[in-house]
């Protein structure tokens, strides 16, 4: 497993707690946004700031660390199912890069902020920007972009206002799962692609979902949740 912390990439043993670190801020820059390659070979990442450069770079390594190789700008990627594309946002339009190396292809105009692939490969959702709101914000909608005929992308009516921007494809990619908030507390909707009623897939009553993913087989589903601390302080003028 591939642990993310403090801007470090560590292999991460869940049996025994052990991590054995990957990257580091000071001779790598900041990493962040990991995804394992479903061969099992690689895993894709966002640098920011790799040998002091003000940008942000998607890098493939070895599983097991090493052999670091730049593929292109930008940032959030995603391998595809078949081993052959990485998925990223690049200036927020969906592109798309060789994971051996090659020249980047711009598949979608449209805002794109996260985004996560389709099991058979043919589908890319992406978090982007829908209609006004009732306060004139515009809102966070899920797009349906088919890799082949990108020009054929569709909005996804959602179901639930979705929460901040992270979206997953269900194993079988019939359907997504994103989060909302529920009263106090963030919990995952699933909702179908063909339009029937989704339905709740997680009874949290506090905290916040911070992450969320399946395993490659589908059979387990990790996230993170966690909260915010914050202190309210009164400031008022007092006389001398």
């Amino acid at each position: 497993m591939i642990l993310q912390q403090d801007a470090t990439l560590s292999l991460f043993n869940p049996g025994t707690g052990s991590k054995i670190p990957l990257t580091t801020p000071k001779q790598n820059g900041a990493a962040f946004y990991p995804s394992s390659c479903a061969n099992g070979r690689y895993v894709v990442f966002t640098i920011i700031g790799h040998a002091g450069a003000q940008t942000q770079d998607i890098w493939r390594m070895d599983a097991g660390g090493g052999r670091l190789k730049q593929l292109s700008e930008g940032g959030s990627p995603v391998c595809s199912p078949d081993g052959k594309w990485v998925y990223y946002s690049n200036g927020s339009k969906l592109t798309r890069v060789p994971l051996e190396g090659g020249t980047p292809e711009r598949l979608s105009e449209l805002p794109t902020y996260t985004l996560d692939v389709s099991p058979d490969g043919k589908l890319v959702a992406v978090t982007t920007l829908g209609s006004l709101d009732a306060r004139g914000d515009s809102e966070t909608q899920v797009a349906l972009v088919p890799v082949d005929a990108p020009q054929n992308s569709r909005l996804l009516g959602l179901q639930r206002p979705i929460e901040e921007y992270n979206v997953r494809f269900t194993h079988d990619g019939k359907a997504v799962v994103y989060r909302f908030r529920d009263k106090d507390a963030d919990n995952l909707w699933l909702q179908p692609l063909d339009g029937s009623l989704g339905k709740q897939i997680t009874n949290f009553k506090s905290e916040q979902i911070i992450d969320f993913h399946w395993s490659f087989d589908g059979k387990q589903f990790g996230m993170i949740r966690g909260h915010t601390d914050s202190d309210v302080v009164l400031l008022q003028d007092s006389k001398q």
